[in-house]
């Protein structure tokens, strides 16, 4: 912060202090930073939140990674897996699905801080309104990409123990877009459960309508099985499923084209983020006109 001394009008007075306070873009990213890094504190603040939201994904991959293991073994299907285990191909799932899930708290989080009475407090300051709700989502985004993280690490130190044994085919490259695909991912459920929380002003509401709508979302798409192994009316609804889309793009990047679909990375990959990106800016913009209106 800069400070710059102005002379008083004519006519007499002593000198004045005048602080050039930042405006625009810097104020945002200042401000933004600082409610970020707030929320940060907040979550290592309460580690009951944070190892539960690290455990779920481990039970996840271990009793399904193991509950379904022959199936990708099967003649029929060896093909239809990529030729990898199902604990591999299982990997870009509970990533997705941490975020699915994780994506959730950021509601939760949005009416928390309404009833602590911590927004009324932030609005009676001249903070940028944005950043309120930015800081909240690039806190929720950070403990999101390490829960994500961890499921590829587990991934690989269970692989270790199988035949075939877990490996990417992309290296550190796939695993990198594989988690920015599941983060982009998390930006749309996040977005959406904002608008949620923002709209019912009610945690159990906001928790239940969640729940409601990721469930179906994740059971319809190929997450679990390839669209070849499901029901034919269930094969049409997973074609229309985004979660789709983004599962094939990242078990391309993971799994290499074979896991594809298409039996081509950049076909898959170019086809997820068109729809992700849409998405993405549906949601942010009414989760961004609805808080907008709240604090008005």
């Amino acid at each position: 912060m800069e400070a710059t001394q102005e002379r008083a009008p004519a006519g007499g007075g002593s000198l004045v202090s005048v602080e050039k306070m930042p405006r625009g873009l810097p104020k945002l990213a200042g401000e933004t930073w600082t409610l970020y890094v707030r929320q940060l504190k907040r979550l290592s603040r309460t580690p009951t939140i944070v190892v539960f939201s690290l455990i779920q994904p481990l039970i996840w991959l271990v009793l399904f990674g193991q509950m379904f293991s022959r199936i990708a073994h099967l003649p029929n299907a060896v093909q239809q897996f990529g030729g990898v285990s199902y604990l591999q191909f299982f990997v870009p799932t509970v990533m997705l699905q941490s975020v699915l899930f994780g994506a959730g708290q950021s509601g939760v989080g949005i009416i928390a801080d309404i009833d602590s009475g911590f927004l009324d407090k932030l609005l009676t300051t001249p903070v940028n309104r944005l950043a309120i709700l930015l800081g909240r989502v690039l806190g929720d985004l950070t403990r999101m990409a390490l829960q994500i993280l961890l499921v590829v690490l587990i991934g690989l130190a269970i692989g270790r123990f199988q035949t075939p044994t877990v490996s990417f085919y992309y290296g550190v490259v796939g695993i990198a877009g594989a988690m920015a695909i599941a983060l982009l991912f998390a930006l749309i459920m996040t977005g959406f459960n904002v608008f949620l929380a923002l709209t019912t002003r009610n945690t159990e509401a906001t928790f239940l309508i969640g729940n409601f709508l990721t469930l179906p979302l994740l059971f319809t798409s190929s997450a679990q099985l390839p669209i070849a192994l499901l029901p034919v009316w269930m094969q049409h609804v997973a074609r229309a499923n985004p979660v789709t889309y983004a599962i094939d793009a990242m078990r391309s990047l993971l799994n290499g084209p074979a896991a594809s679909s298409h039996h081509n990375t950049s076909v898959a990959l170019v086809q997820a983020l068109v729809i992700l990106l849409a998405l993405s800016a549906v949601t942010l913009t009414f989760a961004t006109r609805k808080f907008r209106s709240t604090v008005a």
